[in-house]
């Protein structure tokens, strides 16, 4: 009887590996607030006979581009959301007639994400140049 030779190398694989997209804390944040907002925009769509209605409309417009923004450039969508916060002010402050302070409390989050952004922005960029290491207390 003739006896195999058999090879105990394995072949390796010919695949290349997926590359998987790890979705952060931060992101997965954001997309339950903008489910929510995205709620709320839906609920009062049916009442844009007013100044205050189109502006927090073209602040939910604003709103959808930085979350966009955050799968391209985290430092990008981060100043995104902290000028959004700007508007959310100005409109309590200037143009809101009734619930005068919810958008700013409601949208304290979304600033308070816009600054955990632009930090995880910077530390990645620091990363990339060659470990700056830089930590924010």
């Amino acid at each position: 009887m003739k006896k195999q030779i058999s090879d105990d190398k394995e072949k390796p694989s010919t695949h290349l590996p997926e590359k998987k997209k790890r979705f952060s804390a931060l992101q997965i944040i954001l997309t339950i607030y903008g489910l929510l907002y995205l709620l709320l925009i839906i609920t009062d769509l049916s009442t844009l006979d007013n100044f205050e209605q189109i502006v927090v409309n073209l602040a939910f417009v604003l709103f959808l581009i930085g979350y966009y923004m955050v799968w391209k450039n985290e430092g990008i969508a981060g100043i995104i959301f902290i000028f959004w916060w700007i508007i959310m002010w100005f409109l309590a402050l200037f143009i809101a007639e009734t619930d005068r302070g919810a958008g700013v409390v409601v949208g304290l989050p979304v600033f308070i994400l816009g600054i955990l952004f632009i930090i995880s922005w910077y530390r990645k960029k620091g990363a990339k140049k060659g470990g700056l290491d830089v930590d924010f207390v």
